[in-house]
């Protein structure tokens, strides 16, 4: 059905059901309408590895594969995040994702990072608004938060040391600030 495509890792729904979004270790993020499961949008999350331009020659980009790790969609509005093996966490407009097509190259509304610590994440998720990012540190007790408009910083908040995080999911912002 869809070719050589490989295994797909994490999936997700959209809000409405409407559409499951996969993505698999080679950085392949497919769109499948449902129940039909037919292809509707494609996309690799790649990272720029080397971009050489010289004068009175086309321009070469080299792109490196980077896993997927998971795929998450706010409750409110009509974004998705994309959590990846290259330690950023890219947000995306669903509608705009859809747009690009089968092959597309969407761009990222938001690339969200640590650029300090270069964390990995192992949970990342929406507030209850959409409005911001929250993501669980994969190495330390640490929950960052991103104001998803603008990709500030907003806050960081440290855990017990010695305990691990398994799951992030935030109901309101108010208490978190």
């Amino acid at each position: 059905m869809l070719g050589n495509f490989y295994l797909s890792i994490v999936a997700s729904f959209d809000r409405r059901g409407q559409h499951v979004v996969t993505g698999n270790s080679k950085g392949k993020v497919l769109v499948l309408s449902c129940p039909a499961l037919e292809l509707k949008a494609s996309f690799k999350a790649s990272t720029t590895a080397i971009k050489l331009a010289f004068p009175g020659h086309t321009q070469c980009e080299e792109t490196g594969d980077t896993a997927i790790k998971s795929i998450e969609f706010a409750r409110r509005g009509n974004c998705l995040l994309v959590n990846t093996g290259d330690r950023l966490i890219r947000v995306y407009n669903h509608q705009e994702v859809l747009n690009a097509g089968k092959d597309g190259d969407p761009e990222p509304i938001q690339k969200l990072q640590d650029l300090v610590n270069k964390t990995m994440w192992k949970k990342c998720c929406f507030s209850g608004d959409g409005e911001y990012v929250c993501a669980g540190s994969a190495r330390q007790h640490a929950l960052y938060i991103w104001e998803k408009s603008v990709g500030n910083l907003v806050k960081i908040l440290h855990g017990t040391k010695g305990e691990l995080l398994l799951d992030v999911v935030v109901l309101r912002v108010a208490a978190l600030f």
